[in-house]
């Protein structure tokens, strides 16, 4: 076996406690060199629980050790392009949690950066590595649900679900370190996941764009955005609506692909009372038990009689469900972009695709201010308000 990834986090709260330091312990070919943080609690206690070598303040020192291959920046996202770019140029390959930055111009920076640098760049959006979005993607390509032309994504989740409960500092709450809040949290994990789902991100898979975020219900606790509408129109013509708040006090979770011969639904983060399994579909397509594609070939049950599709020539077309092992999401992250380092592969959430998301969250406040759609890419840098830039 080749020698392991030595991983250093700037960055040691929530995010890296509760799911980068357990994946990268379940990897084998990963090892936690160092933690960082400016709070020195925090690196000194992650550093000592998850058995890293050293721990810092300052992720410069960090970067100067020979010993770190990959650099996880878990730090708030005003502090990400800084972060992404120094590790690049110190030779480090890296994955940037999401949001990606604070403007677009800042994500295309780093994409810039990494490729000058000639290191791998991907963006932290662990949606795509849970198995059932893995499968779903796999599906719509073997043609399932024929060409997709509409598609929903929705994430709702209140404020203090996360940030009271697992959160270990509250820059989620100040635009000037978060960038901006509904849209930039939990909306950079479903415009990611529904445009990939529905295309490609070569390119510009996005059109145009327009929405709202405004915050509606989140009082003195925030300024930032607690509601997000984004209705895009691809490049391939299909229409797809993302819906993301952070005022709803349980957790609400879909997206559903529509598509000319079928329709798909999963989902990974939670169950809604209409829904029952992580991933279901329907296909218009004459299919038999032979050529019915898998996972569903290994997933499918007969509703009445053990032969009955065996002998039905296609076979009855019903809703088919899967319910996938639970596997870590994150432990197949880390393990997938090691891949790609052996391998020299290009990362499944490569840059360009975290800068083009952004591209859509900064056109929502350009089409406020505007009140029309807006065409991507964007001509200009958009701040989200109140963002202010580390440098």
């Amino acid at each position: 076996m080749e020698k392991k990834v030595g991983i250093g986090t700037i960055g040691s709260g929530s995010i890296c406690e509760i799911a980068h330091f357990p994946a990268i312990k379940m990897v084998p070919e990963a090892q936690l060199i160092a933690t960082m943080d400016v709070k020195e609690k925090f690196a000194r206690n992650a550093a000592e629980k998850w058995g890293a070598k050293a721990w810092y303040t300052d992720y410069k020192k960090l970067l100067q050790r020979d010993d770190i291959d990959l650099v996880i920046v878990a730090s708030p996202p005003r502090y990400h392009h800084e972060q992404a770019i120094a590790a690049v140029e110190a030779g480090k390959h890296v994955i940037c949690e999401k949001p990606m930055a604070g403007t677009n111009k800042e994500g295309w920076e780093m994409v810039e950066a990494a490729k000058k640098q000639n290191k791998k760049l991907m963006i932290g959006c662990n949606q795509r590595f849970w198995l059932q979005n893995e499968w779903a993607k796999q599906l719509i390509e073997k043609d399932l649900i024929g060409t997709p032309r509409m598609g929903y994504s929705e994430l709702h989740e209140h404020w203090r679900l996360y940030q009271d409960q697992v959160a270990m500092t509250p820059f989620r709450y100040d635009p000037k370190e978060a960038g901006a809040g509904a849209l930039w949290d939990v909306g950079a994990h479903r415009i990611d996941l529904l445009v990939w789902l529905m295309g490609t991100f070569d390119k510009n898979p996005v059109k145009k764009v327009v929405g709202l975020a405004k915050n509606q219900a989140s009082g003195e606790l925030t300024k930032c955005d607690d509601t997000a509408a984004v209705l895009m129109e691809l490049a391939n013509g299909a229409v797809a609506y993302v819906a993301s708040a952070r005022l709803t006090p349980i957790v609400s979770q879909i997206t559903e692909i529509d598509g000319d011969k079928g329709i798909l639904f999963t989902s990974s983060e939670s169950f809604n009372p209409f829904q029952t399994v992580p991933l279901a579909v329907y296909s218009m397509n004459d299919y038999t038990s032979d050529t019915l594609p898998e996972p569903l070939k290994s997933w499918r049950y007969p509703t009445l009689f053990w032969p009955e599709d065996i002998i039905a020539k296609p076979m009855q077309k019903k809703w088919m469900t899967v319910s996938p092992p639970r596997e870590w999401s994150y432990g197949r992250m880390v393990k997938h972009f090691i891949e790609c380092i052996y391998q020299n592969k290009t990362p499944l959430v490569k840059g360009e695709d975290g800068a083009r998301v952004l591209e859509v969250q900064c056109a929502i406040f350009k089409s406020m201010e505007t009140g029309a759609w807006v065409n991507l890419p964007l001509k200009e840098e958009v701040f989200p308000p109140g963002y202010a830039k580390s440098k």
